[in-house]
């Protein structure tokens, strides 16, 4: 198997686990809510090291690369990782149903009306949440967003990663 399809597979693939796995153990519960947004950014930084892992297997197997064939590989890996996991997200908002989207819609909402937040405040906010809740039950612009998160932090990561493993060849 091809190094990219393989470390991307596999960062796509454990990306899932921290993601979806306690919906199925815990079901909707806000106490993970609450820490999902770190669990999930902190999840995908992680999972996307993956790029420097298949950066390092290139230079092993093809002999020094420079940066651009360095960054390739990254993009590539993150392009796959992206893919697998919003292939997943559309499938995971398909098995939960419309529970999910309802349960993170009033996990925000509970968020917009604290009254330290002041009424005016509070109402925007409301109102802004109310405006967009056809967003959270389309499935297709969710698995967009995930991929499109995914691929931008392997990006990233991959630009990082491109550097170090340029400056210190395996």
């Amino acid at each position: 198997m091809h190094p990219i399809i393989r470390y991307g597979l596999l960062g796509g693939g454990l990306l899932c686990l921290p993601m979806f796995v306690p919906y199925f153990v815990f079901g909707l519960r806000t106490d993970w809510m609450k820490a999902g947004e770190v669990i999930g950014y902190s999840s995908m930084v992680l999972c996307m090291t993956a790029t420097w892992f298949a950066m390092r297997h290139e230079q092993r197997r093809r002999g020094p690369l420079g940066f651009g064939a360095l960054l390739a590989t990254g993009v590539g890996v993150s392009a796959v990782a992206g893919l697998v996991f919003g292939l997943a997200t559309w499938g995971f908002y398909a098995a939960a149903g419309d529970a999910l989207p309802e349960a993170i819609i009033e996990f925000y909402l509970a968020q917009a009306r604290d009254p330290a937040l002041g009424a005016a405040e509070s109402a925007r906010q409301v109102a802004e949440i109310e405006s967009m809740k056809p967003f959270f039950f389309n499935r297709p612009l969710q698995a967009a967003v995930m991929f499109a998160t995914v691929f931008v932090i392997g990006v990233v990561v991959s630009l990082i990663s491109a550097a170090i493993t340029r400056a210190r060849p395996s």
